[in-house]
Formats: structure tokens, C-alpha cells, sequence
């Protein structure tokens, strides 16, 4: 099964051969550290981090969307409709539309991952907010306010996506971390870059921010069926980013049925090759050098 993913990834391999020499001249020239590939063994973990978090990610965007759009056919009042959260509580992705004082739910939608894709369960019915959805309302309002504070200028909304910025946040065992991906209404591409991690403490203090890609890439997808789709990455992001697991589902597997996303990374002297198998979830990656010995390509 490798070999056949093997093939399928093997011209596009060849195809950012400059890429990599070009990064390994620049190691030379500014004679920096040559990082060497992991090996399979190496990358299996930290590939299945990603892929987990990934997940998890994909559920709170999917569950989003999913309840935006049962809210819009099935609510008894849009006007009623103020601002909205999602949480997670065992298993289950559930997404809340409250009224305008945030005091009711009147729009809910809930589902585990594997269930979101064939269906939601939804409710129109107006209650209460529950315990949990008010510590999520607060939860993302603190998070918002000192996101604003601290970095609002270093964030921005990429026009060419015709979009909005989306925010999720999902708990961690030491605090919180806040996803920012770029949306598009556009048909027919592919949103990726212009995405930010936000990492914060258990008492909302922020202790990382970081950038996932300097830029915003939107791919068009043509008309024809679509096999697979690549980008690559530059050498201060080594790996296939959780924001691309979550944008590959959302928009590429679930939109256009793509089944397969590739990475090439720079960050390695050899460049290394990553893919993402949407069919089964998993997530490879091998040295390219070790590719070109495989196919005779030396």
C-alpha cells in the first residue's frame, strides 16, 4: 500500500527537486544547521499528534458549519439569533446559537466526528444555557479580549478569500488553545495559510502565537475529478500543520472529495515528503532522497 502512495506521489517529488537544493545551498552559503530527516519510526508520533489534533480541529469547524446552515432552515426566528459557541463534552462536537442578552440556546446542533458527515442532531427548541455553555461563552469572550489586546494588529482577514476569519478553541490539560483559520465563500478553492495558534495558560494569560504559513494560498479545483492536491511548506514550518488536516477535510475531502493532501517540507536538508490519506486518516512521510533510491531515481 506505501508503494502505491509511493507512485502516486513520485512527480511531484521530482517536481520541487530545485526547492531542495536550493535550501541545502542556502544551509551551505549561511553555513546554518543541516537538519537531518526523520526516520518513519521518528515521524509515526508525531504524525498521529497532528492527525488527533487535527480532528478534533475539523470536528468544532464541521459542526459549526453544519448547525449555521440547519439554523438557517430550521430556526423559528433568525432575529432571535445572537452570538454562538462549540464545545466538546466526552465525544460529542456540539455548536450553540444564543439569544442576543446570551442567556438561552436557541439553535443547537451536536454529533460525534463520525457521525457529522452523514448528519446532525438539532434542536430549535429555546432553553436555558447549560453550565458548560456558559463557562465556553466566557471561556472564547476572555480569549477574544486578550487575543485583541495583545496581537489584534498582527492578525488580518485575507480579502482574496472573500471570507471570514473562523476561531475555535479547544481545552488543553494546561489551558487553551485558539485556532484562527482563513474561511472562503468562494467555490472551488482551497483556503490554506493566513491560519494562527494561539496558546494561553489556565488563567488566560497568552504564552505563544505563532503563525502556521506566512501567507494565503487559495488552490482552484477545476471541474474534473481531483486525485489529490499538494503545497509546500517553507523551512521554519517542518511539518504538515494541524490547520491543514482540518482545511483538507473540511473543504477538499467533504467539498470535492479529494482523498489525498501532500506537504513538501524544506525545513530538511533532503526535503521531506508528507501526505495526508483522507479514506483511512493517516498521515506519512518519508525522506525524499529515500524516495528517489525506491524508484531508481539516482
Amino acid at each position: 500500500m506505501i508503494r502505491y502512495y509511493l507512485s502516486v506521489l513520485l512527480l511531484f517529488v521530482f517536481s520541487c527537486s530545485n526547492a531542495v537544493a536550493s535550501r541545502e545551498k542556502n544551509h551551505k552559503k549561511e553555513k546554518t544547521e543541516v537538519i537531518k530527516c526523520p526516520s518513519m519510526g521518528e515521524f509515526k508520533p508525531i504524525a498521529d499528534s497532528i492527525l488527533a489534533e487535527g480532528l478534533r480541529l475539523y470536528g468544532h469547524e464541521k459542526v459549526a458549519w453544519m448547525t449555521s446552515d440547519s439554523a438557517g432552515v430550521h430556526s423559528k426566528n433568525l432575529k432571535d439569533i445572537g452570538g454562538y459557541v462549540v464545545y466538546e463534552e466526552d465525544d460529542v462536537f456540539t455548536s450553540v446559537f444564543t439569544d442576543d442578552k446570551e442567556e438561552n440556546v436557541v439553535f443547537c446542533g451536536k454529533g460525534k466526528l463520525d457521525e457529522l458527515r452523514n448528519g446532525l442532531q438539532w434542536s430549535n427548541e429555546v432553553r436555558p444555557l447549560s453550565d458548560e455553555e456558559k463557562s465556553a461563552l466566557k471561556t472564547k469572550k476572555t480569549c477574544l479580549e486578550k487575543l485583541s489586546k495583545a496581537y489584534g494588529d498582527s492578525i488580518y482577514n485575507h480579502p482574496s478569500a472573500k471570507g471570514t476569519l473562523n476561531i475555535d478553541i479547544i481545552k488543553r490539560k494546561n489551558g487553551y488553545r485558539l485556532y484562527i483559520l482563513q474561511g472562503t465563500t468562494l467555490m472551488g478553492i482551497l483556503p490554506y495559510g493566513n491560519d494562527y495558534i494561539v496558546d494561553y495558560d489556565n488563567d488566560f494569560n497568552i504564552t505563544s502565537f505563532k503563525r502556521c504559513h506566512k501567507g494565503y494560498l487559495g488552490i482552484s479545483v477545476d471541474s474534473k475529478e481531483i486525485v489529490s492536491s499538494t503545497h509546500s511548506h517553507t523551512p521554519d514550518n517542518p511539518y504538515m500543520t494541524v490547520t491543514d488536516v482540518c482545511t483538507s477535510l473540511l473543504y477538499g475531502r467533504d467539498l470535492y472529495g479529494i482523498k489525498t493532501f501532500k506537504v513538501l517540507s524544506t525545513h530538511f536538508k533532503n526535503g521531506f515528503f508528507i501526505w495526508f490519506d483522507t479514506d483511512r486518516l493517516e498521515i506519512n512521510g518519508m525522506d525524499m532522497n529515500v524516495l528517489k533510491k525506491i524508484y531508481g531515481k539516482e
